[in-house]
Order: structure tokens, then sequence, then C-alpha cells
């Protein structure tokens, strides 16, 4: 279980997170939705320990995890919305980095995201897509029991989009957690639950009650 009580975090005067307090069970998909700049990638970088909260506090499965990163180590993988990957470096490489163990990478992850035919690529050299499939089997090679995703799919093409997507629902029928931010009807309407970040409060949403009419007006500009 991962549990939020009242995190707050304001950037000079603007306070993007307001009080948040929330709880999500293992087995659980939470999709996060809310416009540019309303806080949702602030609220993940907290939860993976990237970034502090100026108050409140943040545990899993009952261990408390603000001000410790071995914590955030053992139960945590996250994939930023950014390109965290050493562009240099080959993917192999890139894997070995994220790592935490010295056995082999296993063939199925490497199946499963794609990557068996470019594992001796630079990254540089790799597209946008494959680069973001290897960001995400970087984040998913320890096998965490919480992941925590932002915009997980974007420049996947079709074919990849489903595995990875099948890859996650795996992950949850093995009672993982996993937290996304997302705008894909598809993954909010496959989540459990769906919360929206709005004037940096959040409230849970009626999933039944979403709809592209729905997103289209929460994202339409002012």
């Amino acid at each position: 279980m991962i549990k939020l009580d009242n995190i707050t975090k304001r950037y000079g005067k603007n306070q993007v997170l307001k009080d948040i307090s929330l709880e999500i069970a293992s087995g659980e998909t939470v999709a996060i939705i809310g416009r540019n700049g309303c806080g949702k990638s602030t609220l993940l970088q907290i939860m993976a320990g990237c970034l502090k909260p100026d108050s409140g506090t943040l545990s899993y499965y009952g261990k408390e995890a603000t001000g410790h990163s071995k914590v955030f180590q053992s139960y945590c993988g996250y994939l930023p919305q950014e390109n965290p990957l050493m562009e240099q470096l080959s993917v192999r490489d890139n894997l070995k980095l994220w790592k935490t163990s010295s056995s082999q990478i296993s063939g199925k992850l490497l199946e499963d995201f794609g990557l068996t035919d470019i594992l001796t690529k630079p990254v540089i050299q790799l597209s946008g897509g494959m680069k973001r499939r290897l960001a995400l089997a970087c984040a998913y090679i320890n096998k965490p029991p919480v992941l925590l995703l932002d915009e997980p799919t974007t420049a996947l093409d079709f074919y990849h989009k489903e595995v990875i997507q099948r890859t996650l629902a795996e992950h949850r029928q093995k009672k993982g957690i996993v937290v996304l931010i997302t705008h894909d009807m598809d993954e909010i309407t496959g989540s459990d639950r769906c919360l929206l970040v709005e004037n940096g409060v959040i409230r849970e949403l009626n999933k039944t009650d979403i709809s592209k009419t729905f997103l289209a007006a929460l994202y339409k500009e002012n």
C-alpha cells in the first residue's frame, strides 16, 4: 500500500500541491489526469523520491519513505516524462545501470519491451519509441512492487502500446501497484481509479462518467 498524508509543495509563491492525502492498495492501477502544469508530474516525482515535499509524509507498505532513499529504491520503479537514458551508452549498458543485482538481464524483459535486436545499439541512434520502451524496461527491470509512470506509452506504436499495457496488467495481477499520468482514454478507462489534479488538490472521478467529451473540455485552453 502507498499512503500519502498532507503532502504540500510550493514553487515560490505558487502552491502546486495542497495537503494531498491518498491511499493506493496493492493490485490497483491509478490514472492521474489534469492540465499541463497542474502538479501531476510534481506529485509523481515526490512519490518516486526525486523531489522532497515541503510538508507531509509518504509511506510504502508501512515504511516511512520521506527522507529514506533506500525505501524508494526497494519499492519503486520510476519513468519520468523526460528521457532518463544515457545517450552515448548502448541499450544493454543502460539496462545494467538500472539493474540492482548482478543476475543476467531477463530474456522475457527484452522480448516484452522489444529490445532483443537492439541491445548493442547506442541510445543516441534509437527512435523516440525505442527510447521510450527502453526507459520503461529500465523502470521495470528490478520488478519493483510499485511502478510510477509519467505518460508511459507516449511515442509508442499501436503494437508496442498493446504489449506494454499487457505487461502492466500482469504486474497488477501479481498485486503490484501502477500509478500513471496519462491523457490516453484507454489507459484511463482501463485503470481501477482515476484522479484529477486541479488547483493543487486531488479529487477522484467516477470512471463511468469519463468520456472523450469530458477530457476535451478538461484540456481545452482558457
